[in-house]
């Protein structure tokens, strides 16, 4: 299949947009698939210049080559969104603005936090809450069994497991579930300022009392060791702390839930896929990389932005001068034909080499990125053993989706079995 040349439509968002071609971010392709502009873009215009929604312009980088440049070299491509002249993709979007979340520091700050945390969330770590892992899914798919057929796999199951998981990891009772759920899902929304502010102080509040807790009664639970890691040496302030939490958590339960739902609807999509798997588990760790690149998890449309420390010339040829920015979507390159030849197929045989880029890369690759990829092969391994005949109930083409948020996903996914 060729790489479509379908213009961007309509402004999909629910704020004042600016008019004209060079809008960004790109309207999504059908079934939330990436921009069809990207396409255009690799092939006419690999570095160019955009308007963001605030009327900011910027750069945008669009092939892999170009993408895994700016996002390795930490030294001339750096991420300080604090600087005053950073632009702002979305109004009042705290998780793109946050100058003490992590994947908006720069420098010995960001490097001093990712070994604080960097322990928790090792491959070793991860390999020993496996187990228990697949005890909390298994449970969540115990409760969807009960709950009977035809069922929605997002309330019923792609929701619950981050849920149920965050919970667990953080020590926490499962009272607190429903409002981290609100929390997070207007913390990453365009919301309004008033809204907005109002969960941000919740939020904050109930970090704080939940770190107060732990100070008085440490346990070993992922809340213990982040507060250890604050109290010790005095390593992480108490923003710091209140940022890790929140975007830990964050991360944990839309990641997930997006990432379950939107592999499970990529494998029913084309049912031959499923099969493939039920006859054979042992490609599930290949097809979890492939989905990851062909549906990531949130979209990954709109990427991250860098500033140009100093003059640079891309593998494109082209030449950010300094002081330009310029954001990169992942999406765009995991979906670039000279590295993945017909990028829209989900095929279980491409190299593990080049990275899909699909967590990031250099300095600022997602630590979760393990944990992230265990949660998705787990999750899709217990629906193959306890759902074999799972099927959706509606069209594909037909399902609805969100994108009134940071990350675009799937508010309903009709299922049977």
């Amino acid at each position: 299949m060729s790489e479509s040349t379908t213009a961007p439509s309509a402004n999909p968002y629910s704020f004042p947009f600016p008019e004209g071609p060079d809008r960004f971010p790109f309207p999504d392709g059908p079934m939330a698939s990436p921009p069809p502009e990207f396409a255009r873009r690799r092939r006419e215009c690999p570095v160019g210049e955009v308007t963001l929604p605030m009327g900011d312009k910027v750069l945008l980088a669009v092939t892999h080559a170009d993408i895994q440049a700016i996002m390795s070299d930490d030294t001339r491509f750096v991420r300080d969104l604090s600087e005053p002249d950073a632009p702002q993709l979305f109004p009042n979007m705290e998780v793109l603005e946050d100058p003490t979340m992590l994947m908006n520091m720069h420098g010995d700050d960001h490097l001093r936090l990712r070994r604080i945390i960097g322990p928790a969330v090792n491959p070793r770590r991860i390999e020993e809450w496996r187990p228990e892992i697949r005890q909390i899914i298994e449970g969540v798919a115990d409760e969807m069994a009960d709950h009977g057929s035809p069922a929605d796999l997002m309330s019923d199951f792609a929701n619950k497991v981050p849920i149920r998981l965050v919970l667990r990891q953080f020590g926490l009772p499962d009272s607190d579930g429903e409002r981290l759920r609100h929390w997070v899902k207007t913390w990453l929304s365009v919301a309004e300022p008033d809204q907005m502010a109002a969960v941000r102080t919740e939020f904050t509040a109930w970090v704080v009392d939940t770190a107060a807790r732990s100070r008085a009664n440490p346990g070993t639970a992922l809340i213990d060791r982040l507060v250890n890691a604050h109290d010790e040496g005095d390593r992480m302030s108490d923003e710091e702390l209140e940022s890790m939490v929140r975007s830990m958590i964050a991360g944990g339960i839309e990641t997930i839930g997006n990432g379950i739902s939107r592999s499970v609807f990529t494998l029913l999509r084309e049912p031959e896929h499923w099969d493939m798997l039920l006859s054979n588990r042992e490609l599930l760790p290949a097809a979890v990389e492939e989905l990851i690149r062909v549906n990531p998890p949130g979209g990954g449309s709109v990427g991250l932005m860098r500033k140009a420390a100093e003059d640079v010339v891309l593998p494109s040829g082209t030449l950010v001068l300094a002081g330009q920015w310029v954001t990169t979507p992942v999406v765009s390159a995991g979906h670039d034909p000279t590295v993945f030849p017909e990028p829209e197929k989900f095929k279980l045989d491409r190299p593990k080499s080049p990275s899909n880029m699909m967590f990031g890369a250099g300095r600022h690759f997602c630590p979760g990125i393990h944990l992230a990829k265990a949660e998705i092969e787990i999750g899709l391994s217990v629906l193959l053993d306890r759902f074999p005949r799972l099927h959706m109930t509606v069209a594909p083409e037909d399902l609805p989706w969100d994108n009134t948020s940071f990350t675009v996903g799937l508010p309903c996914l009709p299922v049977a079995w």
